[in-house]
């Protein structure tokens, strides 16, 4: 099963998980990160939302079928896939386009200033 984690991280803390996989060998997961809450709500919309909760149920499917499906215009479709094909959420199937990851998880923390 392949799981990815969604997140807003400082480019400091993603080194410090690299450094930690190269010296122990042992894997962190998969990460899609943001470097800040705008640009991770920007990327993905609530729109692009619906098309990846919608794929895996689905299955692999053309653009054009997935429009027809979410009953939305294919240009916009295409652009959202094309958006989220970026981030690797959704890649390319012999059949279509399909959602990477049996499971996606999203962290989004708020820590008020001490």
């Amino acid at each position: 099963m392949r799981k990815v984690i969604i997140q807003v991280e400082r480019l400091s803390q993603g080194f410090e998980r690299f450094q930690q996989a190269w010296e122990t060998g042992a894997p962190q997961g998969e990460f899609i990160t943001f470097e800040d809450v705008e640009t991770l709500l920007k990327t993905l919309t609530s729109k692009r939302w619906e098309l990846v909760s919608v794929l895996p149920k689905q299955g692999p499917m053309s653009i054009r079928a997935l429009a027809r499906a979410l009953g939305r215009d294919v240009k916009n479709v295409h652009t959202d896939v094309q958006a989220l094909k970026e981030i690797g959420l959704v890649t390319d199937h012999p059949t279509g386009i399909c959602v990477s990851y049996d499971e996606i998880e999203a962290h989004l923390v708020l820590k008020s200033a001490a």
